[in-house]
């Protein structure tokens, strides 16, 4: 049987539409070759660790991106922030990095990667949080074996200890 419906709005008369309605919109254009070349110079902070949860081995941890912009561009910290917090390019840029370092501590292969992505005011620029979580996919005796060193060229390399 169908569950009866409540009652339903009643007739309303409409209003006469406006002659002319404005709008203003506002348009930003980024250069992704800026945004590259930003990426390439930051300083990248992660950390985390895989931990048992019900479900398994999860990687929980943080990466902070600090963007360092030349001092003539730090007096348009305002525009800078919103426009990375806007630019889905610049997200996409900064989970990529996460979701590698996330890799690499994790020191196996991980699932889909949940994040959370944050932009704040930095003394140099600008900086981004980006949480993440993930399911690993790895036995727990690997995992004690292998962690994850930075090397000094920021390539990033898993080594076993003994």
């Amino acid at each position: 049987m169908a569950q009866p419906r409540g009652p339903r709005p009643g007739i309303v008369k409409t209003r006469e539409q406006p002659i002319i309605q404005r709008r203003v919109v506002e348009l930003w254009q980024s250069s992704d070759y800026r945004w590259r070349q930003l990426f390439e110079k930051s300083d990248v902070m992660s950390e985390g660790a895989t931990r048992a949860d019900a479900d398994g081995a999860v990687y929980y941890g943080t990466t902070s991106i600090v963007l360092t912009v030349a001092p003539k561009e730090r007096t348009k910290k305002d525009e800078l922030l919103r426009a990375l917090s806007h630019d889905p390019h610049v997200r996409l840029r900064a989970i990529r990095i996460a979701c590698l370092e996330a890799q690499l501590r994790a020191a196996a292969d991980i699932g889909r990667v949940h994040s959370e992505f944050k932009v704040r005011a930095h003394a140099r620029g600008a900086c981004i949080d980006v949480e993440v979580h993930a399911k690993v996919f790895a036995d727990a005796k690997k995992l004690a074996k292998v962690r994850p060193t930075v090397a000094p060229n920021r390539t990033r390399k898993a080594t076993a200890t003994k």
